[in-house]
C-alpha cells in the first residue's frame, strides 16, 4: 500500500513538471578552435545571440554578442579556425524559413583573392545587408493594398480604354506602321551599324587629334579678338556696301534700257571682230616677223613712222552707228614730194633720226 502510494506521488509530481527545449540557452561556442570577427549592419534586430554563421548551408560559426556603434549594429561572431574567409567576403542577414531563426550567410566572391581577413577584423556596413523578412513583406503587400495607387491604375486603365475606343483602326494602322519601320531599320542594321562604327572612328581620330584641335583653337584666338576689335569697321563696310549695292540698283534700274541698248550695238561689233578672226591671226603673225626690222629700226627708245590703216567701210559704219561722227575721213593719197638734192635729203634724215 505503501509503495502504491509513493508511486502515484511520483506520477503526480512528474505530470507537472513537463520539459521543454525552447526554453533552453542556445549555444554561443563553435566546437573546436575558432577566431573572432566582427560585422556591421544597420539593423540586426532579427538575429539572436548565438545565431549561426553559414557559407551555403554549411554552419562555420555562430554570433557570441551583438552591440550598436555610431548607430550600427555590430555583430560579433567566432568562426571555426579551419575556415579562412578571402578578402571581398559579403554578410547578409537572412531567414531559414518565412518565420525561422535569422542566421548570417557569408558570401565568398567568384575570384577568390589570396589574401584572408584576419582574426579580429570587421566587416563594415558597406559588404553588409538585410534580407527581406515576414515583416517586410506584410508590410509590401499591406501599402499596395493600401494607398499603394491602385485606384489610380484603375483611372489610368478607364481612360486607356476611352481613348482605344472607336479608334481601333487608327491603332491598328499605327502598330502597322510602326512594325514596318522596325522591319526597315532591321533590314538597314548593317548601314545603321556602319554609320555609328564611323562615327567612332570619327570620335577616335577627333579625340587623338585633341592637342592639334587644341592648338588650332588657341592659334585662333587673336584672330577671333581681332575681328572683335574690328567688329564697328565691319558693320561700317557691310553698311557701306549696303548703300552702295542701293546705289547700283537705282543706277541700273533707271539707266537699264540704254544698257541694254549698249550691249545690243556692241553685238555687231564683237561678230565682226569673230569674223576676222583668221585675219587677225595672219597679221599678228606678220607683225611677229615685222619684230626685227622695228628693233633695228628703233635702236633707241623711240621710232618715227608714218602709218595709214584702212579700216574698211563695214567697220567705219560700225563704228559711226556706235559713236555718230567718229567714222574718220579717208585720207587723200600724198602728193609726189619733188625731188631734192642729195645733200638736204642726207641732212633731214640725220635731223628726224630716220631709218637704218
Amino acid at each position: 500500500m505503501i509503495r502504491c502510494a509513493a508511486g502515484l506521488f511520483a506520477a503526480v509530481a512528474l505530470s507537472g513538471c513537463g520539459a521543454n527545449f525552447q526554453h533552453l540557452p542556445v549555444g554561443r561556442e563553435v566546437d573546436g578552435p575558432s577566431y573572432p570577427i566582427a560585422f556591421e549592419f544597420t539593423d540586426a534586430s532579427l538575429l539572436p545571440v548565438g545565431g549561426e554563421v553559414r557559407i551555403g548551408q554549411a554552419v562555420v560559426g555562430r554570433v557570441s554578442s551583438m552591440t550598436v556603434e555610431r548607430f550600427q549594429a555590430v555583430v560579433r561572431a567566432n568562426i571555426r579556425e579551419d575556415i579562412r574567409l578571402p578578402v571581398g567576403t559579403t554578410a547578409r542577414i537572412e531567414l531559414t524559413t518565412p518565420i525561422g531563426d535569422a542566421f548570417v550567410n557569408l558570401r565568398v566572391p567568384d575570384q577568390g583573392d589570396a589574401r584572408t581577413i584576419p582574426a579580429g577584423a570587421t566587416i563594415d556596413a558597406s559588404e553588409t545587408a538585410r534580407g527581406p523578412d515576414v515583416a517586410q513583406l506584410l508590410s509590401v503587400v499591406g501599402t499596395m493594398l493600401n494607398g499603394s495607387g491602385i485606384a489610380q491604375v484603375k483611372t489610368i486603365v478607364e481612360e486607356s480604354n476611352q481613348i482605344l475606343s472607336g479608334r481601333e483602326d487608327m491603332i491598328r494602322d499605327l502598330l502597322g506602321r510602326v512594325d514596318r519601320l522596325l522591319g526597315t531599320l532591321d533590314g538597314r542594321r548593317d548601314s545603321i551599324n556602319g554609320a555609328i562604327d564611323s562615327l567612332n572612328r570619327l570620335s577616335a581620330t577627333v579625340s587623338a587629334e585633341s592637342a592639334t584641335i587644341d592648338q588650332g583653337l588657341r592659334a585662333a584666338a587673336p584672330a577671333v579678338d581681332v575681328l572683335t576689335e574690328q567688329r564697328q569697321a565691319i558693320m561700317t563696310l557691310l553698311d557701306t556696301s549696303h548703300a552702295l549695292s542701293v546705289q547700283t540698283n537705282a543706277v541700273l534700274e533707271q539707266s537699264g534700257d540704254q544698257i541694254v541698248d549698249i550691249v545690243g550695238n556692241l553685238t555687231p561689233i564683237l561678230d565682226q571682230f569673230a569674223a576676222m578672226g583668221p585675219t587677225l591671226s595672219d597679221t599678228m603673225g606678220k607683225l611677229e616677223g615685222a619684230r626685227d626690222l622695228v628693233l633695228r629700226a628703233a635702236p633707241g627708245d623711240y621710232v618715227n613712222i608714218d602709218l595709214n590703216v584702212d579700216l574698211g567701210a563695214s567697220v567705219r559704219g560700225l563704228l559711226s552707228e556706235v559713236i555718230p561722227g567718229a567714222a574718220p575721213p579717208v585720207p587723200a593719197p600724198p602728193a609726189a614730194m619733188p625731188a631734192s638734192h642729195p645733200a638736204v635729203e642726207g641732212l633731214s634724215q640725220l635731223v628726224t633720226g630716220g631709218t637704218r
